[in-house]
């Protein structure tokens, strides 16, 4: 799964179900069946409470066939065919059997604290099944009063281990802050963080709403701009998993938050122990960079700015940019490369703009040589790299991220979001353009 950029978010939990595929056998009418009486259904179980769950059955076959699904507290002591068979000669509720690609139902009246199969197998009105045998498995909430593991119907899961492992390697990669979670079961979740004294299980559900929303616009994005058809159930882990995060010096906590392969808030969540980034001693080569520069860029223009410590071998804080001493952009430091990266931002909040025109959120925007601008709005846009050259000299290479389709910057400047619209705070003959160099 590629990484999600580490901006704190809201909380959430889940309860994941396990689905469990077994090939239908034992039944000889079954066995004589012809391969287009084969059928792949797709079973998932969320909104977990004490009496009550959400299921979904899909499948992508003929909407003609028909199929059977019942719940059963029956879990460990029969196999799913004997379920099936049992099940069948005891009578089918007409109400069990649906034909359609997609049914959604709660099942009421269930018992607080007590595991769950819901089964679902191709199945004729004459009780004839054919296909191969789904079940997932699940457990109700325990009853309220006393002390428990359930938070506005969410649920910690107990198979999840959740660890802030710092400096580690991924894929062959060093990173500097890495979460690992020890999964001893199925069920699939996303890895995030939030600040400790923001973590509140109690605002868990509403973290994991507000994740699928992001996950589910990330995905169609990524999907647009690359070409690719990645489903969302592919940026889920399932088993072990690990992500790596950037952070700024504080106190952490990280999460593993479930989602089912669609994508539903499964009810599960597992939490690590508080954890703390602490900031580091700055290197030389980022002393280097700290001081008074001039920046003057190709179109000759030149801008006086100063670069003052943000985290130590992590970040600066930069000012005067167009002749602002009171602006302070945010600038990422890469201690490999010793190369400091500009990204559009918001830079400061009910900005006083004067009498004329009151207060407004500034933002540093980024410009491509075909005129087009760019905000934050959709991420951070890494707009220009400040790199050491050989002779000594620094320069802002016109673009911060080189590969195909991204955009090449040639400006940046700020932007003053006034009742809804964006407004320049300088001409733009008056900015300095990329490439640039920094003395």
């Amino acid at each position: 799964m590629n990484p999600i950029k580490t901006y704190i978010t809201r909380a959430m939990v889940a309860i994941a179900a396990i689905a469990i595929v077994v090939g239908c056998g034992g039944d000889d009418n079954n066995d004589k069946k012809p391969s287009a009486q084969e059928l792949r259904l797709n079973v998932e179980v969320s909104d977990i409470t004490t009496i009550t769950a959400k299921i979904k059955v899909t499948h992508e076959d003929d909407t003609a066939k028909t199929w059977l699904g019942f719940v059963t507290e029956n879990i460990s002591s029969a196999s799913l065919q004997q379920l099936v068979t049992e099940h069948i000669a005891a009578g089918i509720d007409p109400s069990e059997l649906h034909q359609t690609r997609q049914y959604v139902t709660i099942l009421e009246d269930l018992k607080p604290d007590t595991s769950y199969k819901y089964v679902a197998v191709g199945c004729t009105a004459e009780g004839k099944t054919y296909g191969d045998i789904v079940a997932v498995e699940f457990k109700t909430l325990k009853a309220s009063g006393g002390e428990t593991d359930e938070y506005n119907g969410m649920r910690e899961n107990e198979a999840w281990r959740v660890m802030y492992v710092g400096k580690d390697k991924i894929d062959g990669e060093i990173f500097k802050h890495v979460v690992r979670v020890i999964s001893t079961d199925n069920n699939s979740y996303a890895i995030t963080l939030v600040y400790a004294e923001h973590y509140d299980p109690y605002q868990m559900r509403d973290l994991a709403d507000a994740m699928a929303i992001d996950l589910k616009e990330y995905l169609k994005e990524y999907n647009r701009e690359n070409g690719t058809s990645f489903k969302f159930a592919d940026m889920l882990y399932t088993g072990n998993g690990a992500d790596p995060f950037d952070l700024e010096p504080g106190l952490y906590r990280a999460l593993a938050v479930g989602f089912t392969p669609s994508g539903e808030v499964s009810g599960l969540f597992a939490v690590s122990d508080e954890f703390e980034v602490e900031e580091q001693m700055a290197s030389p080569a980022y002393k280097a960079w700290l001081g008074k520069w001039s920046i003057e860029g190709q179109n000759g223009v030149v801008s006086d700015v100063e670069i003052t410590k943000c985290y130590a071998n992590t970040s600066f804080y930069m000012t005067g940019w167009e002749g602002f001493d009171d602006l302070a952009i945010e600038v990422e430091y890469d201690a490999e490369l010793d190369a400091m990266f500009f990204y559009s931002q918001l830079v400061a909040e009910d900005y006083d703009l004067g009498a004329d025109y009151g207060t407004a959120d500034i933002y540093l925007f980024a410009g491509d040589e075909d005129g087009y601008f760019y905000d934050n709005k959709d991420g951070d846009y890494y707009i220009a790299i400040a790199g050491i050259l050989d002779d000594g000299k620094r320069a802002i290479v016109r673009y911060g991220v080189n590969v195909p389709s991204y955009p090449k910057f040639t400006q940046m400047f700020f932007m003053a979001d006034i009742d809804g619209k964006f407004y320049a705070l300088t001409p733009e003959d008056a900015i300095p353009s990329f490439i640039a160099s920094m003395l």
